[in-house]
């Protein structure tokens, strides 16, 4: 098959990139910029084409496009020289749809869980095809066995009908397109609902609005909470108990209490399709992490330098309380706050979220493309932050860093923009 995928750049349609490519297929694909996604899809075959144009489309048999991209003359010639049409949602549907899949959802955690679950299952050798939303952990298996992230921002989760799927939370994170948390909670509720009543669905007992939903299928819960099906306890290395049943401990590397709770979930979806602890248990040992999830970059002026996607104040919240737990000294903090829309409605939330950290650098909202409809500026959270510092761009927040970094401090970047170039450029000053 040859196909072109459109917002090739894009954490979700890299991942179909990298199946379509695994499989053998003949993969273009084009970005209205260059990114390290598309160098390395370039290197794993993708022919890559900068800008979008019309002839990018010629002989191909499939155009899949990125959601942001509404209107195109790319999409139209494609539509009118008879080539199939998906939107990145569709394709990602139609694959659940016909696999033997688990489907991980929340507003939160859904990236490393559904690593983790492809994770566990490769090492068990289910060999599965794992689609991770972190631009660079998919990968395509050879049997009928797929795990994928799945997306609430813009609706399109009501299109995934997997066989069995895991909530990791609800919470508003998109208001741009619904309301209200209720409205998020109600498209999660229809998700569920899609569940197969022979299907299987892994609610995280720690979340009231996920906890609360109401599948067909068969219903399990986990987390910290008591009476969850699988409960887990913030320790090193971690227990995980069935009931009452203590199953054993998990000796996983990343830090932070959200990551235990993440562990098992991807531990009780892997209990409950039949693989034995141990196994589970060994395979999140050796599990690397996602891309971007509190990942290390390097060093500068003899700090650590870490980068992260928190961009929600959930996320964000949770990021430092892990932080806090690696050595260091004290803990620098820069924020690319992410869409005008969000940083307007949670502005409050995301002035408490900063707490554990030592000062906090604060950029210029990225927009994704969004007008700046309430006049909402970046300078309005650093001035509702304790120890929180208006920067606005790279070299300022770069030439403030430098004033103040020393030996074993930690600086911790966090955004869903543009942010890791920052953090690229600092951890190759050495």
């Amino acid at each position: 098959m040859r196909a072109h995928l459109m917002g090739v750049g894009g954490a979700g349609v890299s991942a179909l990139a990298r199946v379509f490519l695994a499989r053998g297929d003949e993969v273009s694909g084009c970005d209205l910029k260059e990114s390290e996604t598309t160098s390395e899809l370039e290197a794993e075959g993708l022919k890559f084409v900068l800008g979008h144009n019309p002839e990018h489309v010629l002989g191909q048999d499939l155009l899949v496009y990125s959601g942001a991209i509404k209107k195109s003359p790319e999409l139209d010639a494609a539509r009118a020289m008879g080539v199939k049409v998906l939107s990145r949602a569709e394709m990602l549907a139609q694959m659940i749809n016909d696999a033997d899949s688990i489907a991980v959802a929340g507003t939160a955690g859904k990236t490393t869980v559904t690593h983790m679950v492809g994770h566990i299952l490769v090492i068990a050798g289910y060999d599965p095809t794992v689609l991770v939303g972190d631009g660079s952990s998919a990968r395509a298996g050879k049997t009928e066995w797929l795990v994928a992230e799945t997306d609430e921002s813009d609706g399109t989760l009501t299109l995934h009908h997997p066989q069995r799927a895991i909530v990791t939370n609800i919470e508003l994170d998109h208001p741009d397109h619904f309301r209200d948390v209720s409205a998020v909670r109600d498209l999660f509720q229809w998700f569920i609902e899609g569940l197969p009543q022979s299907g299987l669905a892994v609610l995280c007992a720690d979340d009231e609005l996920a906890r609360e939903l109401k599948p067909k299928a068969r219903k399990i819960t986990y987390g910290f909470r008591q009476g969850a099906t699988y409960r887990c306890e913030h320790a090193r290395p971690f227990p995980i108990y069935r009931g009452v049943d203590l199953l054993g401990h998990v000796n996983l590397r990343q830090p932070g209490r959200h990551n235990i709770q993440n562990a098992t979930a991807a531990a009780a979806m892997a209990l409950e399709i039949g693989i034995g602890f141990n196994d589970v248990a060994a395979a999140l040992h050796t599990f690397p992490g996602a891309h971007r999830r509190l990942e290390f970059l390097g060093v500068f002026q003899g700090a650590t330098v870490y980068d992260d996607y928190a961009h929600h104040p959930t996320k964000v919240r949770a990021t430092i309380e892990a932080a806090r737990e690696l050595r260091h000294r004290r803990l620098l903090v820069v924020f690319q706050p992410h869409r005008y829309s969000r940083l307007s409605a949670l502005m409050h939330d995301f002035a408490r979220a900063f707490d554990g950290a030592d000062r906090v650098y604060v950029l210029d909202v990225y927009s994704a493309g969004e007008e700046n409809v309430s006049g909402v500026r970046a300078s309005d959270l650093a001035h509702q932050i304790p120890h929180g510092i208006y920067v606005g761009d790279f070299v300022k927040a770069k030439e403030a860093l430098e004033e103040i970094v020393g030996p074993d401090d930690l600086v911790l970047l966090m955004g869903a923009g543009d942010i890791k170039k920052l953090g690229d450029d600092l951890a190759h000053q050495n």
